[in-house]
């Protein structure tokens, strides 16, 4: 008797559905890779936007208190003699140059005097515009008038973000910071933005100075 025996079809990957299966991997790939760049985009910008609002931020709350020295050490000190505001500041080859201010101008440099006893000495913060805040200073001088003379040879990164400006009020009225009221002090309001373009701002008080030199 002959045995016929039923012949299976052999089962295995053809070449198309090994081509689609290539295809969808490439397809997967290139999205993860894709999601991968775009979540590194995300990342490298929220740490550039974090770097600009701590810098702006410790900028805003260190130039309060270096401004205290304005007048420090002077008897009957005067806004005039002790503190000016610039606008169109530059600061190239340790000099610093630029056109002095009226009171309520905007200026993006403020020049200060302080007595240490045994000699005057002389401090500036400096906004680069576009680029962050910079401290020249403190440098033995004669006097404030001495300014745009002087070799500013030390210059010191406050912030190395952002914009910043400074508005110098020589008007009488109360100045109001950390919740104390001080009549008749000049003071100096420091403005600049966040990271996503809100305007932010800090008045000082200029605790050595009293207005109308």
């Amino acid at each position: 008797m002959v045995l016929f025996r039923s012949i299976k079809s052999q089962s295995g990957v053809s070449l198309i559905s090994m081509l689609v299966g290539i295809t969808i991997s490439l397809i997967t790939a290139l999205a993860m890779l894709t999601l991968f760049r775009h979540s590194i985009k995300i990342t490298a910008d929220t740490t550039q936007i974090s770097k600009q609002d701590a810098e702006r931020t410790s900028a805003m709350t260190i130039a309060p208190i270096l401004l205290q020295d304005a007048g420090f050490g002077i008897n009957n000190a005067r806004v005039s003699d002790n503190i000016i505001a610039l606008k169109g500041a530059a600061f190239s080859a340790s000099k610093l140059s630029g056109t002095v201010a009226a009171s309520g101008e905007t200026a993006n440099a403020l020049v200060w005097l302080r007595n240490l006893g045994t000699n005057f000495q002389c401090s500036a913060l400096f906004a680069v515009p576009g680029k962050g805040l910079l401290l020249l200073g403190p440098i033995n001088c004669t006097g404030l008038s001495t300014w745009s003379t002087a070799s500013w040879a030390t210059a010191k990164p406050l912030a190395s973000l952002g914009t910043f400006n400074f508005v110098l009020s020589n008007t009488a009225g109360t100045c109001s910071q950390f919740g104390y009221a001080s009549p008749g002090r000049a003071t100096v309001t420091i403005q600049s933005n966040n990271a996503i373009g809100q305007s932010v701002s800090s008045q000082s008080c200029l605790s050595n100075l009293v207005v109308s030199p």
